[in-house]
């Protein structure tokens, strides 16, 4: 862990209801958007780094108050760069500020050190939200996809383009997801789609022409991508099955037995999904949870096994 102090390595912090409206320096963010924060700090406090790059690295982190006692009540994301550029990438959040919170983190507000060498360090600090992906996007349940791409979409009706649409700039904490990173995103977009598109929440499970044309391309093939129209099939290790009476893809994946995979040649795909219809049936009835099964796929899978061999 390291302690940085405002009054030895950063100036005065900024912070902002606003981009635009510098508010009291004793404050962070809007109360009514953010209640429980500090009303004033000298340091934060480093606890791990999230993601690094060349350009700018990420690190979860904590208040500290004058008397050193930590705000315990929500943790920050802290992201050192280039203070240009996370004065524009701060910009961004002021023009989605009615979809922070909702599709995007809450920004805090901004700080700078001066570099030894000459020039500034900027700090743009953000609520903590949940954490990367640990799927791909295609493995999503449609329901999780459709949040997504209703957030994608948010973004987009402000004519905006996030141009690094991947899995470790979406942040999930339980059902709730949030889109991150906005340091390469297009300001320019003139959207050419014939209307406005449906709730993705409400969208069938097949893309019509109409709903084609209405859709920019810019969100349908993010959409796409990530096999959201699915006709109604759920797909995993080459395998395709109606959807009905089956866990997510995501949850196939990770219970995949591949002992079991491996020992047949023949009828493995009935094989196989009598294995994940028993282990959505399990599920859904709360004999066992997720790491239960995790633990025990090849028990699971050898009870379906000497079922299947009896038929």
């Amino acid at each position: 862990m390291a302690a940085l102090s405002f009054d030895e390595h950063f100036e005065a912090p900024r912070f902002y209801n606003r981009i635009s409206e510098v508010v009291d320096d004793s404050l962070l963010y809007d109360i009514d958007a953010l209640p429980i924060v500090p009303k004033a700090f000298d340091s934060i406090v480093i606890t791990e780094c999230l993601h690094a790059t060349e350009n700018s690295s990420v690190y979860s982190g904590y208040f500290l108050d004058r008397q050193g006692k930590r705000y315990d009540e929500y943790d920050v994301a802290f992201k050192f760069g280039d203070d240009g550029q996370l004065c524009l990438e701060a910009e961004k959040y002021d023009k989605m500020s009615k979809l922070q919170g909702k599709a995007i983190p809450r920004l805090i507000g901004l700080a700078f050190a001066k570099r030894t060498g000459g020039g500034y360090l900027g700090c743009l600090m953000t609520e903590k939200f949940g954490s990367s992906l640990d799927c791909k996007l295609i493995s999503l349940a449609r329901s999780e996809k459709a949040i997504i791409l209703n957030h994608l979409k948010a973004i987009h009706h402000k004519r905006l383009i996030h141009a690094d649409f991947k899995e470790r700039n979406i942040l999930q904490r339980g059902a709730e997801f949030r889109i991150v990173d906005f340091d390469r995103m297009r300001e320019t977009h003139r959207c050419t789609a014939s209307g406005k598109a449906t709730d993705f929440s409400e969208q069938p499970d097949s893309l019509s022409v109409e709903d084609w044309n209405a859709i920019c391309a810019y969100v349908r093939v993010p959409a796409m991508d990530m096999n959201f129209w699915d006709h109604g099939m759920v797909s995993v290790k080459g395998y395709s099955w109606k959807k009905e009476g089956l866990p997510t893809a995501r949850i196939m994946k990770l219970l995949f037995p591949r002992a079991l995979h491996a020992k047949y040649d023949d009828g493995v795909s009935d094989l196989l999904l009598r294995y994940f219809k028993h282990v959505q049936i399990l599920l859904e009835t709360g004999r066992h949870d997720l790491e239960y099964l995790k633990a025990h796929i090849n028990e699971t899978a050898a009870q379906v096994e000497k079922e299947w061999r009896r038929r």
